[in-house]
């Protein structure tokens, strides 16, 4: 075990400024704060607490609302079930990682109602797990007991990883994920935070298998990975571990890759017959000029520019504090490592994750999604700081976040425009955190929010160096800083005020129409299960990709709406012409078939085969 560092130290080294590395222990404060059994058993119920939160949030939510994310991620999760599948062709392929966790729901029961709200709860018992792992974070970074369970608290409350857990998509997960990744890559690079040799074997493995399944969740676990295999390059050439938890890490990582590309391709083969849009090869298409170089560099200027207004300004002070220690002579080389890792995988995620995205669409500029995960790393990372760091050292990193943001801001302005959309569910979505930031739900000022962070950021640092002034305590010296502490209550405060805001004005669950397109046009049209529906070519897929789940018992069939249905199609849905009656929709329908349901703001027509 490594020994604590003195009270007084704080007040030089930002030790606690960086992601998942700081060894020391909170020494007598921490013995002061009561039996470990006890704060277990705090851990349990803050983790109840908190899913009973995400689950209260998502209680009146029915059916999926962000398509085709989570339509798609659904139906592969019922492929897996042994299901039917759904075509989508040409689109991108949603990776086998997250359907498989879901997977259990569609055994259980084949109502897709069911099925989402179990799949809701799934997610809410996984996120909240980002509470017991930031607090494992907080006294790795040098926090007593009662200061790491306050910065877990207000970690588990920001929007980064609470807010999506309302829905069936990877964001759900990935910040747990990413959050235990680091844990586990730590103790095994650090004696002193694995306690023992076994330990970092079983963090070897542990932390293999997480790599290995961030990267059946999601493309950013690709970046994970890669740097995952330079990690344990390093610690076979240096011999920081054992030479045989290098082994059991290969091996360990082998497992869930291999399962992941065996999946992938069963769900390559039943649900994208006709082939796949490769997200790989738009990338490296655009990396290859230098045009193409700059936009996404810029796009990667407006994913950092979000993880600070996303974390109200304090992940920028944990980032700021890890770039100085990765820099830094005479740290111990797990601390640099580690500081490496973690500011690494941020930057390159923040270049790779827009890089095939459609330079177009006012999100692939600035993205609060792609980076959540290291949100609320860094957040942990910064609270900690604010709690044990020196005055001086938190002035520093605050004002080394100052320029970057700035400089990013302006990129997203020049790109995304001066303003960006926050009216309906899909600007919302994309741009919650500005929204909340500007308190503007139709177009926020990108500007402002940057103002509004950098106020909040300054609000945070004078909070504490106010705190020291009053109190005259140098921090550190009890079980949690004195005033410093009141800087997690506002900032729980502004996270639970963010999140309540995002549900109300996003998510809108229980409102009517946000089942138009899925059991609206069931009940409407009478389909029952051994019924088909057939999609008429011209619909949006934003009104068939919904239904596909909606309909577990026959897949969608498509016919040309220009000659007759398919002749087991008991329902045919057609694009409705703008301007003209719904009977305009399909002037070859067959005699006897009639209009049963209809939505003319999202397009379409439903028409009955005669009984």
């Amino acid at each position: 075990m490594v020994r604590p560092r003195p009270a007084e130290a704080d007040a030089d080294l930002p030790e606690a400024a960086l992601p998942e590395v700081a060894a020391a222990e909170a020494g007598g404060a921490a013995s002061r704060s009561g039996p470990a059994w006890r704060w277990g058993l705090l851990l349990v119920a803050g983790w109840l607490v908190q899913a009973g939160l995400r689950a209260w949030l998502s209680r009146a939510q029915a059916v999926p609302l962000a398509t085709p994310d989570e339509s798609a991620y659904l139906i592969a999760a019922r492929v897996l079930a042994g299901g039917v599948p759904a075509n989508f062709s040409y689109s991108t392929l949603y990776p086998a990682g997250y359907p498989l966790l879901i997977t259990p729901v569609f055994w259980l029961t084949g109502n897709p109602v069911t099925a989402y709200h179990a799949v809701l709860i799934i997610n809410a018992l996984v996120s909240a797990t980002v509470l017991p792992l930031a607090y494992a974070a907080g006294r790795r970074l040098g926090l007593g007991r009662p200061a790491a369970y306050a910065v877990a608290t207000a970690a588990a409350l920001l929007p980064d990883a609470l807010f999506y857990s309302g829905y069936a998509m990877t964001d759900a997960i990935f910040p747990v994920l990413v959050l235990g990744w680091l844990l586990t890559v730590h103790s095994w690079l650090d004696p002193a935070a694995a306690r023992s040799v076994r330990g970092r074997y079983w963090a070897a493995a542990g932390s293999a298998l997480l790599t290995g399944y961030a990267y059946a969740v999601h493309s950013r676990g690709l970046v994970m990975l890669l740097f995952y295999l330079a990690v344990g390059a390093l610690i076979a050439a240096r011999r920081l571990a054992p030479r045989g938890t290098v082994a059991v890490a290969a091996v360990a990582l082998a497992l869930p890759a291999g399962l992941s590309w065996w999946l992938n391709r069963h769900l390559a083969a039943v649900m994208y017959p006709s082939g796949a849009r490769s997200l790989s090869s738009e990338a490296l298409a655009r990396l290859g000029s230098v045009h193409g170089v700059i936009f996404v560099l810029e796009m990667a200027a407006g994913q950092v520019w979000r993880l600070v207004l996303d974390s109200w300004g304090v992940a920028g002070i944990g980032l700021a504090a890890a770039l100085g220690f990765a820099a830094r002579r005479g740290v111990r080389l797990e601390v640099r490592v580690m500081a490496a890792l973690a500011v690494a995988v941020t930057l390159v995620t923040a270049v790779a994750a827009p890089a095939a995205l459609p330079p177009d669409q006012a999100q692939t500029w600035a993205s609060g999604r792609y980076l959540d995960g290291l949100v609320v790393a860094f957040f942990v990372a910064g609270a900690a700081m604010l709690l044990r760091a020196g005055g001086r050292w938190i002035v520093i990193c605050a004002a080394a976040v100052v320029p970057p943001v700035v400089i990013a801001a302006v990129a997203v302005a020049a790109y995304a425009g001066t303003s960006v959309p926050t009216a309906g569910f899909g600007a919302g979505f994309s741009f919650a955190g500005p929204a909340v930031l500007t308190q503007d739900w139709t177009q926020a000022s990108v500007l402002l929010a940057t103002a509004v962070t950098l106020g909040l950021l300054a609000l945070w640092v004078g909070w504490v160096l106010a705190a020291d002034r009053l109190t005259g305590r140098w921090p550190g010296r009890t079980l949690m800083p004195g005033g410093r502490a009141l800087v997690l209550a506002g900032l729980a405060a502004v996270s639970l005020v963010a999140v309540a805001q995002m549900t109300s004005h996003i998510s809108r669950a229980g409102t009517p129409g946000q089942e138009a397109n899925t059991t609206g046009l069931v009940t409407a049209s009478g389909l029952r299960p051994g019924q088909r529906l057939a999609i008429g070519t011209g619909l949006s897929w934003a009104s068939w990709m919904p239904q596909a789940y909606e309909i577990p018992w026959a897949p969608l069939e498509f016919f040309d709406a220009a000659s007759q249905p398919p002749p087991n199609a008991s329902v045919v849905e057609v694009a409705w012409p703008a301007g003209q009656p719904a009977r305009a929709s399909w002037p070859q329908a067959p005699a006897g078939w009639r209009i049963v349901a209809t939505d003319q703001a999202d397009g379409w027509v439903a028409w009955r085969r005669p009984s």
